[in-house]
């Protein structure tokens, strides 16, 4: 008679079952695969296979201010023929000291004229826009706030975009934006230079 033996004793709670881990991996993985499969599965046509200019070059020859910012602004026009279209709708320049020319530093922009220039194609062969491409062949207006959204007469001739800062604005750091209509750009990089007159 044996009273106690423990090396053969069993558990007295009931062994549960393991759950395959084998089996959730390889369902994550059928799941993710089927997702992956659906998002592939569509094409996305964008500007009629023309180039969608995304990232700028800028250079900047501004003797009145040495930090300003030139930023394009594209928006997606849909509804067309041809499907959704990339259309540059204005250039954003910012940072811009507005104040008169200071005798001493050289600095301020306020009275100047700034000639912006937009170039598509490879660096060492790009050529500017014309009017006609950038849709300024008559006088339009750059806007900035101020308060209020003010208007600023601009030209273009040949392919510079032309315009004079106004003196004595309020606002801190305005924004002038330069509008295109229609404009589907390729833009390799953009030029803008400062003069007194």
């Amino acid at each position: 008679m044996e009273i106690l033996r423990f090396e053969e004793a069993g558990s007295p709670t009931p062994r549960r079952k393991k759950s395959s881990r084998g089996l959730i991996i390889a369902g994550l993985v059928a799941t993710l695969f089927g997702i992956g499969s659906a998002f592939a599965s569509t094409s996305i046509s964008i500007n009629s296979g023309s180039a969608v200019g995304i990232g700028s070059g800028v250079s900047l020859v501004t003797a009145c201010d040495t930090a300003i910012t030139v930023a394009p602004h594209s928006e997606v026009v849909t509804g067309g023929a041809s499907g959704p279209v990339f259309n540059t709708d204005n250039i954003a320049l910012s940072n811009i000291d507005t104040a008169t020319t200071n005798a001493s530093t050289g600095l301020g922009c306020g009275g100047q004229y700034f000639d912006l220039q937009v170039f598509t194609g490879a660096t060492t062969s790009a050529l500017p826009y014309t009017c006609s491409q950038l849709n300024h062949v008559a006088g339009f207006n750059v806007t900035y706030t101020d308060g209020t959204i003010k208007n600023i007469s601009a030209t273009c001739a040949s392919s510079i975009i032309s315009f004079q800062i106004p003196t004595g604005i309020a606002a801190a750091n305005p924004v002038f934006n330069v509008p295109f209509t229609s404009a589907t750009l390729d833009i390799s990089y953009i030029t803008l230079v400062s003069r007194s007159s």
